[in-house]
């Protein structure tokens, strides 16, 4: 830090060499590392003052030509011009100002740190008044609009602030931030990544790359791709029918766990595609990863969007996906697996899996009704709340996790063949009967994957645990069953959703 007797000896300086600029920036440095604000930036002043003064007087541009063919007669003693001289005096003028600008920006950062916000932005205005090209100061800005929720206004200082340094990860992320806030989440998700391609030790960017990203990938990828069982019925069905020739459509990428594994059961060429943008770019991550990226093209598209010419070389042999929620149909398994067959597949093409039954059982239980209904509670009617119980979807649950009767043997519901005629909407009711006494509150169902002729995967409570949990919808009020009772279940799909009730 500078002393306080060398920072009074130069302003006496200053004061008997008043039109000296280089004096007058020696004091606005002082004062600048003693925090002295005010007194910095009018020695600041008073030095760009002088600089200017001389450049107007000595470097004219609109004379330029008439100086410069009369530089003899204007040659100082030392054979120099006085053009030249102002032209090299106006040259250091401007690192002045630039020098001049970068202090207004830490003068800035210091009332913002004040939370002077008004004053600060004032200095950062000032900032880019003097240097044009201070990405810096439109980062403040930025932020300063970005605290006020003018997203709009924020977006085009960061913008600006990339213009003159395109390599700033704190712009990208900032714009980032904007978005997200605005509900863009994918085009956030592209600036956090740019943010964290340039630095990823950038403070809290990861965790926003993380909670963004958990918006797009819901839990259910994890237990799924960590189902043995699940993986192993593919990969054993994929083994049987995969050939050195065969050309293989995946949808659905996920991980791109199937298309790896189509890739080592020797496929010669695998398409994959994936609809959500950040899921099929670390799709195509793991891919490389694994050293499959020669034999493995993975599309961020709808499957419907594909097209041979365009996506696929020629149709594929086989089409392998996993695109089925726990009540089989919800994530568009029927008409995408539709679509394929008529634009995608060869006429002879493989479909895994090949067909789908689906199987429910009337439950009792006080524990499953009561995750979605509340009646008396502590002496109070909270029943209103059902208003916000679901009253047609499912709930999706485990059902062994809770204290249950199965009332009645499990029944087939539909059957899906996803390699015959075209599957169409359906209703049926169905006889069930009762084998025990108590109160249904409850319609479970479950499906068992035909992935070829013999191998399958089953998610019925009574087999062995899978990454899928049981589809059950609430039957309200419950009803009263005795066993050698029949009762009617009235079962309906439209291919992309399956309803059970019971008959009234």
């Amino acid at each position: 830090m500078l002393e306080a007797n060398s920072l009074k000896s130069l302003k006496q300086e200053a004061e008997v060499n008043s039109c000296d600029d280089q004096v007058w920036l020696r004091l606005a440095r002082a004062c600048y590392q003693q925090v002295n604000w005010e007194e910095a930036i009018a020695a600041y002043d008073r030095a760009i003052d002088i600089r200017h003064q001389y450049a107007a007087e000595n470097y004219d541009p609109s004379n330029i030509l008439v100086t410069s063919s009369s530089n003899i007669s204007n040659s100082n003693e030392d054979g120099s011009s006085s053009l030249d001289e102002a032209f090299t005096y106006y040259q250091e003028t401007l690192e002045i100002e630039s020098e001049y600008a970068v202090f207004y920006l830490h003068y800035g950062y210091f009332l913002r740190d004040q939370l002077q916000i008004s004053a600060a932005e004032l200095a950062f205005h000032k900032c880019l008044e003097i240097n044009p090209e201070l990405a810096e100061s439109f980062l403040e800005l930025g932020n300063i609009e970005y605290n006020r929720c003018n997203y709009a206004a924020s977006v085009q200082y960061f913008q600006n602030a990339l213009v003159h340094k395109p390599e700033y990860a704190e712009a990208y992320c900032n714009i980032g931030n904007c978005l997200a806030l605005q509900g863009q989440f994918e085009e956030a998700i592209t600036c956090y990544e740019q943010a964290y391609a340039i630095n990823p030790n950038l403070p809290e960017l990861s965790q926003k790359l993380n909670k963004i990203y958990n918006r797009f990938v819901p839990r259910w990828h994890f237990p799924m791709m960590n189902d043995t069982y699940r993986n192993d019925c593919y990969e054993k069905t994929l083994q049987k029918l995969v050939k050195p020739d065969s050309i293989v459509l995946d949808i659905g990428s996920g991980s791109g766990l199937l298309a790896l594994m189509a890739a080592r059961a020797g496929a010669k060429q695998v398409y994959t595609c994936e609809k959500v943008n950040v899921i099929a770019n670390i799709a195509r991550q793991i891919v490389e990863a694994n050293g499959y990226s020669q034999q493995i093209t993975t599309f961020n598209k709808l499957s419907d969007d594909l097209k041979v010419g365009e996506d696929l070389a020629e149709p594929a042999d086989i089409l392998v996906s996993e695109i089925f929620d726990v009540g089989l149909l919800a994530e568009y398994a029927v008409p995408s697996i539709r679509h394929a067959r008529e634009h995608l597949l060869k006429p002879s093409a493989k479909i895994i899996p090949r067909a789908a039954t689906v199987y429910a059982a009337l439950v009792d239980s006080q524990d499953v009704f009561h995750t979605d209904r509340v009646n008396m509670v502590s002496g109070f009617d909270l029943s209103f709340f059902n208003t916000f119980s679901k009253k047609e979807d499912y709930l999706q649950l485990f059902l062994r996790n809770f204290k249950h009767k199965i009332l009645c043997q499990p029944f087939e519901v539909f059957e899906f063949d996803f390699c015959g005629a075209n599957i169409k909407p359906e209703n049926r009711k169905i006889a069930v009967q009762i084998t025990q006494n108590g109160n249904c509150h409850a319609i479970a169902f479950w499906f068992r994957l035909w992935l070829d002729d013999e191998i399958y995967l089953d998610t019925s409570p009574l087999s062995q645990d899978t990454c899928w949990m049981q589809a059950v919808h609430i039957v309200d009020p419950p009803n009263v069953v005795h066993a050698g009772q029949e009762v009617v279940v009235l079962a309906s799909h439209d291919t992309t959703y399956i309803d059970l009730k019971l008959d009234e």
